[in-house]
């Protein structure tokens, strides 16, 4: 395991982002939660970062390619996390790969992997991610 992901098990953070070796976005958010707040509170200085994931997924890794980062580092990542990240040729390591990103419960797939399935333009994943929070928000209100 690279230090970057040591760090991020220590803290107990899911998404922890560096630029220019220092750390200027870190959060212990589920899901992929932390990506859009990291892409909301640094606005175009996510550009360029190194993004150190807990789990990368395949809506995960759209959300990474969005932000423009310039390599990341996941604990988990899935066979479809992998080939959207190989897809971009965006530089990455991992400790860990699995089939499928699932719910918490282990029984059924995320349902951010599933709504991105045949998305693979990274602007067209967020525009769907950021729909689909603001109806979840509409409903828990």
């Amino acid at each position: 395991m690279n230090s970057y992901l040591e760090t991020l098990e220590k803290t107990g953070n899911s998404l922890m982002v560096y630029k220019g070796g220092d750390l200027v976005f870190q959060s212990a958010s589920k899901g992929i939660r932390p990506h859009l707040e990291a892409i909301e509170v640094l606005g175009e200085s996510v550009r360029g970062t190194t993004m150190v994931d807990k789990i990368v997924g395949r809506a995960a890794a759209l959300l990474i390619l969005y932000s423009g980062a310039a390599e990341v580092h996941a604990a988990i990542l899935s066979a479809q996390g992998r080939h959207v990240l190989e897809m971009h040729d965006l530089p990455f390591t991992y400790a860990e790969e699995v089939e499928h990103i699932k719910m918490r419960d282990g029984r059924i797939y995320c349902p951010f992997e599933a709504m991105v399935q045949d998305i693979t333009d990274p602007n067209e994943a967020y525009r769907t991610i950021v729909e689909k929070m603001r109806s979840l928000r509409g409903q828990a209100e």
